[in-house]
């Protein structure tokens, strides 16, 4: 199994500031998309083994996205760990409903990251 990851968010900086976590805890094979269309396209052409996912987004938000992924054998086993800044809990939880495994509140620590990184690469 690939150990990859993809980290989904529409801020640039959001994104090189988890992989640069993700880098510290050795995690070096680290891919990005700036949105949920940009992320299965990827997807199409590529294998991970996480995807941490913005909950917020243009063009296809994480939860549209996460509803596709589910809904396509491709994609449904692939763990995924919505990160939002998000405060309203029923999103939250609509994401838990659809699949998501585990969520991360923004901005992302180096120890929960981490514990998530270890959870599902193990």
């Amino acid at each position: 199994m690939s150990k990859k990851v993809l980290v989904v968010d529409d801020h640039p900086i959001t994104r090189q500031l988890t992989i640069k976590i993700l880098k510290q805890l050795d995690i070096e094979d680290v891919s990005e998309a700036g949105n949920g269309r940009e992320a299965l396209d990827f997807l199409a052409e590529n294998t991970v083994a996480l995807i941490l996912l913005d909950l917020s987004m243009p063009v296809m938000d994480g939860t549209e996205m996460l509803r596709q992924m589910k809904a396509d054998d491709r994609f449904a086993q692939i763990p995924v760990v919505m990160v939002t800044a998000a405060v309203e809990q029923y999103r939250v939880d609509e994401a838990l409903e659809l699949g998501a495994a585990s969520c991360l509140l923004k901005p992302i620590a180096k120890q929960p990251l981490s514990d998530v990184v270890s959870r599902f690469l193990a």
